[in-house]
């Protein structure tokens, strides 16, 4: 095994903690809730600027998220108007052709 190794090994040995570590954490957290909850309401108002950011970035999404939307329901709008017309023109084209067949037909017989 290579010193390196050696030393790794050794920093990485399980270590009992200190006989009072877990009233110092207990201790800490309490400061650390303290200090959050008295200054939550401090903190709402004013914003820090980066908060204000965050908040014009989540409108300018929204607003331009909408617009894209709305353009993609008009061209789907579009495309469906589109394909009725396309029907409705080949339904009178057929009709067309039938009537002018039958006006052949009708100046043929009469001949």
């Amino acid at each position: 095994m290579t010193p390196f190794e050696e030393e790794l090994k050794q920093a990485l040995q399980r270590q009992e903690p200190p006989s009072d570590f877990t009233e110092r954490v207990l201790a800490r957290c309490a400061e650390e809730d303290a200090k959050t909850s008295s200054s939550f309401w401090r903190n709402l108002w004013p914003a820090p600027a980066w908060q204000l950011g965050v908040a014009t970035a989540a409108v300018l999404l929204t607003l331009a998220g909408g617009t894209v939307y709305e353009r993609h329901e008009r061209e789907v709008k579009g495309l469906a108007a589109k394909r009725q017309l396309l029907l409705a023109m080949r339904i009178a084209g057929t009709k067309l052709q039938e009537v002018q067949q039958r006006v052949r037909e009708s100046e043929q017989s009469e001949q």
